[in-house]
């Protein structure tokens, strides 16, 4: 499920670091916290695991501020409201419980040098919209999405572009570790990411952002991202856990929350809808 949850300023003159991922997260861990312990330091300290890899399968997207501006590392917020969607791959009858941990609460989101008094507004609840038959699902990323390929004798890994010739491949890889780690099996044997189709989105140009994670501590590391449109040709198992758990890596740090967006290139779809002849855990053709 996905949420927009519009926050109220408190503040008459809001301020908030550019860098406010980690702070914002560090938040819906509280919040999460305050709700049931046991689940907040199960995602804290473990998450949803496969193999060496663990996922906390949630994401959210950038602050929506209307109107600002920016001095410096600082966020000057000269809107009354401001929001973020917020996605959690959990069961669907958990909605209204997730609804009801965020709605009402006020916090206080920023550094030591700045932060602003914030009320949750509302909470709002979105539906997915993955698109019916055989067209593929276009996805606008709402906050940086990232994708590295690893690097020989413990170099850093090496951020990729949207058209990095990897860069779709280590993306579906992703996705069937998340798949893998929320549900626990494995994968059908057809589900072959050299069938799923991934193209950059011609009409969007991408845009780089690199992003301080810890910013100002012994700490702070630097991630790279990128804001495009993107369309995927893969199973809709695949497509959800996109959408609610994030696209690449870093999702519960703020990296990778995207939504549906406009109808994509119209073509043939390499994979069938569920319960039709031919179509029950094989591809068609």
């Amino acid at each position: 499920m996905q949420f927009k949850i519009t926050l109220c300023c408190l503040d008459e003159h809001p301020v908030l670091p550019v860098n406010y991922q980690y702070e914002l997260s560090a938040w819906i861990y509280g919040v999460l916290q305050n709700a049931d312990a046991g689940y907040a330091a199960f995602l804290h300290g473990h998450g949803y695991t496969t193999g060496r890899k663990s996922f906390k399968l949630f994401c959210f997207s950038q602050l929506r501020v209307p109107k600002f501006r920016i001095e410096g590392d600082r966020l000057h917020v000269q809107s009354r409201e401001i929001s973020f969607v917020i996605g959690f791959y959990v069961d669907r009858t958990a909605e209204e419980f997730v609804r009801g941990l965020f709605a009402g609460r006020q916090f206080r989101l920023g550094d030591r040098e700045s932060q602003a008094r914030l009320a949750v507004q509302t909470v709002e609840m979105r539906p997915l919209c993955l698109p019916e038959g055989t067209e593929p699902l276009r996805v606008r990323a709402l906050s940086p999405v990232v994708v590295a390929r690893k690097r020989p004798d413990d170099q850093p890994d090496e951020y990729l572009a949207p058209d990095d010739p990897d860069f779709g491949r280590l993306l579906m890889l992703n996705l069937l570790e998340k798949y893998r780690a929320a549900t626990g099996a494995e994968p059908p044997a057809w589900w072959d990411t050299d069938r799923f189709a991934y193209r950059v989105a011609l009409d969007r140009e991408p845009r780089s952002k690199l992003i301080k994670i810890k910013s100002d501590t012994k700490a702070q590391t630097k991630v790279k991202g990128w804001m495009f449109d993107f369309e995927l040709d893969a199973p809709r198992e695949l497509l959800e856990i996109g959408l609610l758990a994030g696209w690449g890596r870093h999702n519960a740090e703020g990296f990778g929350c995207g939504e549906v967006g406009s109808a994509g290139v119209d073509r043939p779809s390499r994979f069938a809808k569920p319960g039709r002849p031919g179509d029950a855990g094989e591809p068609r053709g």
